[in-house]
């Protein structure tokens, strides 16, 4: 059922585009979660979020072999550059972090009665 709305609201959007632009503050994501009230939104939700974090990690380590591959360059490029990295890979660990929490939240609503 849940599904079915959620593929009917992403239809309706995309078929009448004045639709998403005439209030551009809610997105698709936040419409499905403002919608979630059964178990297995929530666990869809928490679904989400787990893909999120993931994504969020495997950008953390790409930003960490960005840092790495800058260790042959000109000295002030490569402290520049590696700072740089590894504040974006601790940026993206923190959002991972967040996003796990937001998961860890929807499954524990997804099991209450």
């Amino acid at each position: 059922m849940t599904r079915t709305a959620t593929a009917l609201l992403a239809g309706a959007l995309f078929l009448q585009p004045g639709l998403a632009v005439a209030d551009e503050s809610h997105s698709l994501e936040q419409l499905v979660i403002e919608m979630a009230k059964t178990p297995a939104d929530h666990a869809a939700l928490a679904k989400h979020y787990r893909a999120k974090a993931a994504d969020a990690r495997a950008a953390a380590a790409e930003h960490e072999s960005m840092g790495k591959s800058y260790a042959a360059g000109k000295l002030s490029e490569r402290v520049q550059m590696q700072s740089h990295c590894k504040k974006l890979s601790e940026q993206y660990n923190a959002l991972a972090t967040q996003y796990d929490d937001l998961a860890k939240l929807e499954e524990a609503t997804a099991k209450q009665p």
